[in-house]
């Protein structure tokens, strides 16, 4: 801070009234500084006199304040511009006829010949302090700037989500940050191999058997069956013997080191099968023996209030019990009666899990926004007319036995039936007054169902193939001509867009890669042809979770301020700058939190500095911070959430993020 100690109440009336922005260009400059000039000027003259009376003798901080001429070490002067040919109005010393030459702004006294930081064009060549301001963009000297990223001010390094705290966000071509679920792994298929007591994890694009993992401490006896992929990649396996579920990382060699030995041990392949409780990438085992064997299984990611994301998964017991267990560590979060029995799960895109009631002859609905622990889930269900229930329970039309069930892009809930030949489709969100029902007869007894992003449905229909199902109206479908005979009975969408289904008996898939038309398609059998009595038909990719779930990711960097020391006072944290592209459909959401310690940052409230494309570059940290109530402190962890709206499964339109820079003051301690 400045010391006015032994200065009269008039020199401490102009300190304080020192202007930091106020320059006709509006730059800022340093209150501090401004002040320099004018205690030097005090300390110069004898103080006893006047300071002047002309404008050749007046006090300034700058050439504005000056009637003629411009300002120098805290005083007006009237510039010598060479005699009676002047022509020099405003006193500067330039003008018609002037020896230092014409005046470019022949009414203003700002042109001094060499570029200050004052807010003003100096040397007049139309651009006011070029190659003069500080790395902030400003005329303050103790201003900073810090950034990540490519082509930013700050000679930042790039992104490094490899070392930066980020999830589902990659790095493009370009050094930008994209939205990229490549980056967790989602191109996979789980295929359970019931008979084995294993789950092989088959890369979707090169079709390569990456690894296969024992399920469950049952060994061969763990009959898994129902697989469900989280929105990171991560599989949870139902295992109907021994009632368990396992979570499974699909980080492969970066999984997590769980045994705490120091080296990453995992499955590399089919031949490649670890002893349980030995692959680092077995993350936990749940144990659920109270409710029947394990039926159904689906995976729920949710955005949390500090917009990260909560990871669960529901499970349903034969005998109607549902829980949801914690995605992180397995625990129990709900035990609840299911209004059905649980034969399968599918989530749709408000937070409703629908059952496969085979045997109850219904849909069954559970609201998982508002059933959240066991006390609010523990109303009794409602039926077809209980629309604002918790839980409800809704006959099937014509008595269908529901078995397969899936959930497609507009929200609609299908199912495959027990028994009967019908695709029965369910719109719960139809418009009043419109038939929620539609069913065809598709010709044969069908399993497993998906829908893909493209409008089509597709069910498995054991040795007749593979049954291709306009979404829009049930009643067109035909067979996939080259599927039949193959004992079909799981079905999956990947994430490019491709149709699997797993032949139980025959103990492969086959992929299908769709055309535009119902019998345009190109048909690959023997595909996975090592996995092991395969009974497997639930969300084995992840994509139908994906159909009801925006992509979303984040990135986190931590900057640095000033030196803790008697130099300065401080950090004074200002603007967050960035340089994106944000295409209609996506967002950037940007928060920051303040500490004294690095290691203390965990731990404090997010605030909230900007939301793109409301906000534009730069927004102020300073006021964000004041407005929370927040004090700043020497480390800034700023986080940027990039979202998306999803128009396709296969093609995400994504932000992309160039740069990342964050500017502080630092302001100098001036006893």
């Amino acid at each position: 801070m400045v010391s006015m100690v032994g200065k009269t109440p008039q020199q401490y009336e102009m300190a304080q009234n020192l202007p930091e922005v106020g320059l006709r260009t509006g730059v800022r400059v340093p209150r501090w500084s401004l002040l320099i000039p004018f205690l030097l000027s005090i300390v110069a003259c004898d103080c006893s006199n006047s300071l002047g009376t002309g404008p050749e003798a007046a006090p300034c901080t700058s050439s504005a304040d000056c009637d003629r001429g411009f300002c120098v070490d805290g005083l007006c002067e009237v510039a010598d511009g060479g005699g009676e040919a002047c022509d020099d109005p405003d006193g500067d010393g330039y003008g018609l006829g002037c020896t230092r030459g014409p005046d470019c702004e022949e009414y203003n006294a700002v042109q001094t010949g060499a570029e200050i930081c004052d807010g003003l064009d100096n040397d007049c060549d139309g651009v006011a302090d070029n190659g003069v301001r500080s790395p902030c963009g400003d005329c303050i000297s103790y201003c900073e700037v810090g950034g990540v990223g490519t082509g930013g001010s700050a000679g930042s390094d790039g992104f490094d989500v490899a070392v930066d705290e980020s999830e589902g966000v990659s790095v493009d071509e370009d050094g930008a940050l994209v939205l990229d679920s490549r980056e967790v792994d989602t191109h996979f298929i789980w295929i359970a191999n019931t008979a084995q007591g294993t789950v092989s994890k088959v890369d979707t694009r090169t079709y390569v058997e990456v690894a296969r993992y024992v399920t469950g401490p049952a060994g061969t006896s763990n009959d898994p069956s129902r697989t469900s992929v989280n929105l990171f990649g991560d599989a949870y396996i139902g295992n109907r013997g021994g009632r368990t579920v396992t979570k499974i990382s699909a980080l492969g060699a970066d999984c997590p080191d769980t045994n705490a030995d120091g080296v990453v041990t995992t499955s590399t392949g089919p031949d490649d099968i670890l002893a349980w409780g030995m692959d680092d990438c077995m993350l936990w085992n749940t144990s659920l023996p109270d409710g029947g064997i394990i039926r159904a299984v689906a995976a729920q990611d949710v955005e949390g209030l500090d917009f990260t994301f909560d990871s669960f998964v529901w499970i349903g017991g034969w005998e109607g019990i549902a829980w949801k267990l914690d995605g992180d560590d397995g625990s129990i979060v709900v035990r609840t009666e299911s209004p059905t029995n649980n034969y399968g799960f599918a989530l749709d895109g408000n937070g409703q899990l629908w059952v496969s009631g085979r045997g109850h002859y219904a849909l069954g609905r559970i609201d998982t926004t508002r059933c959240l622990d066991t006390a609010s889930c523990s109303a009794p269900y409602c039926d077809a007319t209980g629309d604002t229930c918790v839980k409800q329970r809704i006959p099937m039309p014509g008595g269908e036995n529901p078995y397969g069930i899936t959930v497609d892009l507009e929200q609609r809930v299908w199912t495959a039936n027990h028994g009967s030949s019908n695709v029965v489709r369910y719109d719960h969100y139809a418009a009043a007054g419109a038939s929620r029902w539609a069913s065809a007869n598709v010709g044969q007894n069908c399993h497993g169902i998906a829908a893909d992003a493209d409008g089509w449905v597709w069910a498995a229909c054991w040795d007749s193939g593979i049954r291709r199902i306009l979404g829009s109206d049930p009643s067109v479908s035909q067979f996939v001509a080259g599927t039949g005979g193959f004992s079909s009975k799981g079905m999956a969408i990947d994430f490019d867009g491709k149709v699997w289904t797993i032949n139980r008996s025959h103990n492969s898939a086959i992929v299908v890669t769709p055309g535009p038309t119902i019998d345009a398609a190109t048909v690959e059998t023997g595909v996975a042809n090592r996995i092991v009595g395969p009974y497997t038909y639930s969300d084995m990719t992840g994509q139908q979770l994906r159909l009801a779930t925006n992509p979303r990711g984040y990135y986190r960097r931590t900057f640095e301020g000033c030196a803790e020391d008697a130099t300065t006072t401080g950090t004074e944290w200002e603007d967050l700058r960035w340089v994106a592209d944000v295409p209609p459909g996506t967002r950037l959401i940007w928060r920051v939190r303040t500490a004294a310690n690095r290691a203390d940052l965990a731990a404090l409230d997010w605030v909230l500095v900007a939301e793109v494309p409301s906000a534009t570059s730069p927004a102020s940290i300073r006021t964000a911070l004041e407005t929370a109530g927040v004090t700043p402190g020497r480390w800034l962890e700023v986080e940027v959430q990039m979202h998306s709206e999803r128009s396709s499964m296969t093609e995400v339109i994504t932000p992309r993020l160039f740069n990342i820079e964050g500017t502080h003051l630092c302001p100098p301690s001036i006893e």
